[in-house]
Parts: C-alpha cells; sequence; structure tokens
C-alpha cells in the first residue's frame, strides 16, 4: 500500500519493512534481524504472537497527516489457539509498516480458582461512527470498546464496516495484572470538525 489508499475489495497486505515499537520493550527473545526468535513469546501466562499480515477494514480518505486520512486493519491470519486483542491503524502517508500482537492462555494454570489470561468481552460499547460525519471515507467505519469482565482490562479496540455488533468471540480481553499503563503517543488522525482524535500508546515508564 502506497500513499493512496485503495477503495477496492479487502484483502491481505504483508508487511515487508521493520516497525519499531516508540519505547523500550522487555528483552524478549529476537533473530538477527529484530524480529520474535521463537514467533511468539510468554509474558507470565498470556503468550502473544507477532502478527504482520493485515486485512483492511475501513479508511478515511482526508484528514491526518498530509490530508491523507488513515486505514484500519485486523490481523488476517493468527495461529491456532490465539485470539485477536485489538485492530491497526496508521496514517495514509506512508507505506504499510506495523505489526500487532494477539494472544492466549498458556495453560500453565489448570487451579479451578485460577483465571484465565484472556476471556471474551461481556459486551461492546459504540465509542464513535463515522456516519454522518461528511468525511471523505471508503464506507463507514465503526470503533467498539470490548466491556470487560470484572478482572480485565480491554487492551485494544474492534473496528468494523457495519453498525451491527462484532461477535463477542472476535476480540479477547486481558487479565488486569498481566497489563500495564500506556499513554499518548504520536497523533495517527484528525480533522478539525470531526469530534474524534486517533493517537498512537506506548507504555508508561514508571521509573521515570
Amino acid at each position: 500500500m502506497g500513499n493512496l489508499v485503495s477503495i477496492c475489495a479487502p484483502k491481505a497486505l504483508p508487511i515487508e519493512t521493520t516497525f519499531n515499537l516508540p519505547s523500550p520493550l522487555p528483552s524478549w527473545p529476537q533473530t538477527d534481524n529484530g524480529g520474535f526468535a521463537s514467533g511468539s513469546i510468554n509474558l507470565g501466562g498470556l503468550e502473544v504472537y507477532q502478527v504482520s499480515t493485515f486485512t483492511k477494514v475501513w479508511a478515511i480518505l482526508e484528514g491526518g497527516p498530509e490530508n491523507l486520512g488513515a486505514t484500519f486493519f485486523e490481523p488476517s491470519f493468527t495461529p491456532d489457539g490465539y485470539f485477536m486483542l485489538g485492530c491497526y491503524s496508521q496514517p495514509n502517508n506512508q507505506p504499510l509498516y506495523g505489526w500487532v500482537l494477539v494472544g492466549k492462555d498458556d495453560g500453565s494454570h489448570t487451579e479451578p480458582t485460577w483465571d484465565g489470561a484472556l476471556t471474551m468481552p461481556t459486551d461492546y460499547t459504540l465509542v464513535w461512527s463515522s456516519e454522518n460525519s461528511k468525511l471523505k471515507q471508503d464506507g463507514n467505519g465503526y470503533i467498539w470498546l470490548p466491556v470487560p469482565p470484572p478482572g480485565y482490562r480491554a487492551v485494544g479496540h474492534n473496528v468494523t464496516n457495519s453498525p451491527e455488533k462484532p461477535p463477542l468471540e472476535k476480540i479477547q480481553c486481558v487479565r488486569s495484572d498481566v497489563t500495564q499503563s500506556c499513554q499518548r503517543a504520536t497523533i495517527i488522525w484528525e480533522k478539525g470538525y470531526v469530534y474524534m482524535l486517533l493517537w498512537g500508546l506506548h507504555e508508561v515508564d514508571l521509573m521515570a
């Protein structure tokens, strides 16, 4: 994908360049080219896998950097047993370059009283819709926040091109003790007359 957003049917877009997160990360096993050495890592009961192939869900064709809009994607491939934790978005003024993590419970805790690392949300809250926004866009987009059960957190949003709520099993919430607070990083998209800002995130440096 170049600077222009295609409005054809969604298709998987492989990543060909390395994407570095904007803040230091834990010491994860890596190969010489910077990828995951074994494809996945364990974060204390939560096993995560780096996914860099996406399917386009929806695109805004104006606003954001250079007024070129932004595109929203979901992982097009997840290994067996892994689940989507959130969608991915980036500005349209640069080629597709990112990756996201999908996760699964590693099954290391078998006690009946032990809550798993992941669980389905109980519902979704529609936090924003592009309907009636008068934006140049590829159809309408809907941004949903998963409603987590007690003891869990939503770590991403589900983006759809339909006003219908996505299936609960489409995304997973993460047990609270496995998560960490984040703060806003660079802005991905904004448009002056639209009451919605889209930001990238990075982890809070608790030692600062």
